[in-house]
Formats: structure tokens, C-alpha cells, sequence
């Protein structure tokens, strides 16, 4: 395309924005229909970004990535969850989960989400009817009653392709979504995540710890190597001063927060921080156009459901898309953006009460909260339950 000519193909499906959640849904999407060619624009020109963040992944979404052959490639890199503790700092309410207890051999996965990313893009690659276009950004779209004109950039050329429906898995700043005119609705907790590598003084052995503090939860997810992934949530001004803080004094600072149930912290690295929000788009749906992932929506970490949320998201829609003659049609749009409701109000409710619930040392919160703990801990149809939703299976 370095002439600058306008190029234009016809595809039943484009995608923009090739990384976890994008890449998935080509992937299931290209086996699902064979007869399909399907384009992917990605902006980075070498594979997926190198996204430096660590994901938990659930039950479900691990079962999902083993059954198309990814998980295979991946799995030696990844800590499982075999146990999970929760726990209010200063107060009596904790509950531990086991996967034993719940038939599964690990409630989920912890993994670099770059690796799983590269896994993703290298079985994409496998799949002849997936037209990778790398360096390529998603600008703007002409819809039309049956069709729709995707305009983007690759390598400094103008270039266009007609499809049947544009799926907009572009991330937090969509694009897509922008161009669509679809509105966010944004609830801001007031609290900064920090999110680093620890080195610990003995391994977590498959234990998750969430430690609810005055200040917003620590998480604690297990690494390789006496390793653990850090999220601390603390409202803004602390955490800009935490972050200013030298690795030794951080560490003293984190050991205090969460306590010495871990064992001692011992080093530190890739501390970065960024705002706890909920965003939520208003619709998943225009004219021949869908947004997934987190270009519809990014959660509070505090349950660890962001990724596998969009992993639902691309199940469904890669599900009614493959049963199509016509994958743009507003039936089926509207179908699938009126299914993925409930499974939004369901997580989007659990991490909001969790950040509400365990943010603030009022008293009646407090006893609330504490009772609630007590009751996972004790009574075990009520635990299966709760480990079932984190697990993102949707049955008991």
C-alpha cells in the first residue's frame, strides 16, 4: 500500500484492535465459519502490544483457551489459583476458597497477559481465513443499509475495506466507539491502583490473598519463583506519595498494609499506578457496528472478572455471529447487546458492593461486611456459589 492507492476488499467481519480480547474472537470466529475471511487492524506493526500487565484468569475462560488448543502453549508460563483468601484488616470476617472443594484443579490461572496475547496472535497467524493487517488503525466508517466502509492507515497510506459488521475491540480509548457516537457512563471510586512485582520470602503454593484495608483492598495473585503480583488500592494523594516512596520504604509500607500472612516482602520492581474506575458504555451496538472487551466496558480490579468479562463477550458474539447469513444485521446486534446485560449488571454489582463495602471503616458497613465473611466461611452452599462466579461459571 505504499502508493497511497485506495484499496478496497470485501470481509463479513472486521475487526479492530488485535490484542487479548480481539485476537480471541478472530480466532473463534475463523473456526467457526471457514468460509468467512475475516480482517484484523492492529496498530502495533510486530504482533500484539506489549501489554505489562498480569491478568487472573477464571475457571471458565482457562476451560475455553485448553478447548481451542491456546492454553496448551501458555500453561508452564502461568500460576494456578488452587486457594483464596479473604480478609478485613483489623476485624475478624475471612473466607478461604479451594478448588478441591469446588471439583476443579485450580479456580483459575495467573499469567503474564503478553504471553497469552503472543499465544493468541501465533494461532491467529495458523488460521488461513485471518488476514492479519499489522501497523494498521482503525479512522473512521460509512455505513451503509448492507454493508460498511471501514476506513484506516497502514504504513502512512489511506486505505478502506467494505464489510458486513465492524467489531470495535480497540480497548478503553475505542476508537470505534468514538466514531459511533456511543456515550460512557463513568463512576470514579476516588482510588489509584499500584500495580507491581513482589519477591517474597517463601512462595504463595496456589494462594490468592485479597486483604481489605481502610484504605481499598490489597490483592496478592502468586508468580513463579517466590513471586507475587501487587494490587494496591489507595486514594489518590496517598498513592502518589507511595509511589515517590524508595523500594525499601515501599515495601515497609505494603508489609504494613497487608500484614505478614504471605510471609515478608523482599524486593520490588514495575511499580506503575492508574485510576480505579468503572466505565460502561451506554450501548454495545450502532449500525453494523460492535464494541467488546474494554472498549465497552473496564471494571474495578477487585474481583479480577475485566478480562474474562470480555472472554463472554467474544463466546456470545463469535456464537450468534457463526450462525449468521448476515453478521451486521441490527437483529442480531440488538440480540446480542440485549444478552450480555444481565452478565454485566451480575459483575458490575459484585465489584461495585466489594469496593463500597470494604473502602470505608463505617460501623454498620463494618459488622455488614464482616458478617458476610463469616457466612462464606461457614456455610458452604453459600461458598459454592460465590467460588462458582469467580470461577465465571454461570451455574451452581
Amino acid at each position: 500500500m505504499d502508493d497511497g492507492k485506495i484499496s478496497t476488499v470485501n470481509y463479513p467481519v472486521v475487526i479492530a484492535g488485535g490484542g487479548l480480547v480481539g485476537a480471541l474472537t478472530a480466532l473463534l470466529l475463523a473456526r467457526g465459519r471457514q468460509d468467512w475471511r475475516i480482517a484484523v487492524l492492529e496498530p502495533q506493526e510486530q504482533g500484539p502490544a506489549q501489554d505489562k500487565r498480569t491478568i487472573a484468569l477464571a475457571a471458565a475462560t482457562v476451560a475455553l483457551l485448553e478447548q481451542i488448543g491456546v492454553w496448551q502453549q501458555v500453561a508452564e508460563k502461568a500460576s494456578p489459583i488452587e486457594h483464596i483468601h479473604v480478609s478485613d484488616r483489623g476485624h475478624l470476617g475471612m473466607t478461604r476458597l479451594h478448588a478441591a472443594q469446588h471439583g476443579v484443579a485450580a479456580m483459575g490461572q495467573v499469567i503474564a497477559a503478553a504471553a497469552l496475547n503472543r499465544a493468541l496472535y501465533e494461532a491467529c497467524l495458523q488460521e488461513t481465513n485471518i488476514e492479519w493487517l499489522g501497523g494498521a488503525w482503525f479512522e473512521r466508517a460509512e455505513r451503509e443499509p448492507d454493508a460498511i466502509t471501514v476506513h484506516y492507515k497502514q504504513q502512512d497510506s489511506e486505505a478502506q475495506l467494505t464489510a458486513q459488521l465492524l467489531i470495535g475491540a480497540d480497548g478503553q480509548r475505542s476508537q470505534v466507539r468514538s466514531d459511533a457516537a456511543i456515550g460512557m457512563h463513568h463512576t470514579d471510586y476516588q482510588q489509584v491502583g499500584i500495580i507491581a512485582t513482589l519477591t517474597l520470602s517463601q512462595d504463595l503454593d496456589g494462594w490468592a490473598y485479597e486483604r481489605f484495608t481502610d484504605t481499598g483492598p490489597v490483592a496478592l495473585l502468586p508468580l513463579p519463583d517466590q513471586q507475587a503480583s501487587l494490587v494496591w488500592s489507595l486514594s489518590p494523594e496517598q498513592a502518589e506519595q507511595t509511589m515517590q516512596l524508595s523500594d525499601a520504604d515501599f515495601l515497609a509500607a505494603c508489609q504494613c498494609a497487608f500484614g505478614y500472612r504471605a510471609g515478608r516482602f523482599t524486593a520490588v520492581r514495575d511499580r506503575v499506578q492508574y485510576p480505579l474506575q468503572l466505565h460502561l458504555a451506554e450501548s454495545n451496538i450502532c449500525h453494523r457496528s460492535v464494541i467488546i472487551g474494554n472498549a465497552s466496558h473496564t471494571l474495578h480490579p477487585i474481583a479480577g472478572q475485566g478480562f474474562n468479562l470480555g472472554v463472554r463477550d467474544a463466546i456470545e458474539l463469535s456464537a450468534l455471529l457463526i450462525a449468521a447469513n448476515d453478521p451486521g444485521s441490527y437483529r442480531l446486534l440488538s440480540e446480542y447487546n440485549q444478552q450480555r446485560q444481565t452478565d454485566y449488571q451480575r459483575i458490575i454489582r459484585l465489584t461495585d458492593s466489594l469496593v463500597r463495602g470494604f473502602s470505608n471503616q463505617h460501623v454498620p458497613l463494618v459488622i455488614g461486611r464482616n458478617l458476610a465473611l463469616f457466612g462464606l466461611d461457614n456455610l458452604p452452599p453459600i461458598r459454592h456459589l460465590f467460588a462458582r462466579q469467580t470461577m465465571g461459571f454461570r451455574n451452581a
